[in-house]
């Protein structure tokens, strides 16, 4: 049997309580833009909820019909509305996430939380849950080169942590 040495974990409705954050964030993102105008609410909405933990700019792309310059813009905008709704709500932790990474952690395993949010975004959760030195690594899309599904989140993770395998 192998030894763990590495376990990734997702940010948002994994260990960060999300309580619809994310769909607030796109709801003020799509009514500063306009970004889901091209389609009708509900399966805009839809959409949004089908790709979490995805890379949002991939995200919006899809939602602006292929409109790079459109999808930066309402990604900037979701970026800043998450951000307004972490400082007006604060963030928590799903019950038992902060003590069940310290028992790895101190259990010799790296921990890596990795996210579809842009580092800001990241960075932000993590200071709002006082959560900065509690992982060993945290990444966004933009640090690996693609979110998910692609398995490049989890690489990297190994990568960084010096992870003698992946099976470990």
């Amino acid at each position: 049997m192998t030894a763990i040495e590495l376990v990734v974990l997702d940010m948002a409705g994994t260990t960060v309580r999300d309580d619809g954050v994310v769909e607030q964030a796109f709801q003020r993102a799509a009514e500063r833009t306009g970004v889901a105008d091209r389609m009708p609410w509900d399966d805009a909405l839809q959409y949004v909820r089908d790709t979490m933990g995805q890379s949002k700019i991939e995200v919006f792309t899809h939602l602006a019909g292929g409109d790079v310059v459109a999808a930066e813009n309402a990604t900037a905008q979701f970026e800043n509305a998450y951000a307004e709704i972490i400082a007006e709500q604060g963030a928590e932790e799903i019950p038992g996430a902060s003590a069940t990474i310290t028992a790895l952690r101190d259990a010799g395993v790296s921990v890596a939380l990795t996210t579809g949010f842009a580092p800001v975004t990241r960075d932000a959760i993590l200071a709002a849950l006082g959560w900065r030195d509690l992982v060993d690594i945290a990444l966004s899309p933009v640090d690996a080169g693609r979110g998910r599904p692609a398995p490049d989140l989890v690489l990297t993770a190994l990568l960084r942590a010096g992870a003698s395998s992946v099976r470990s």
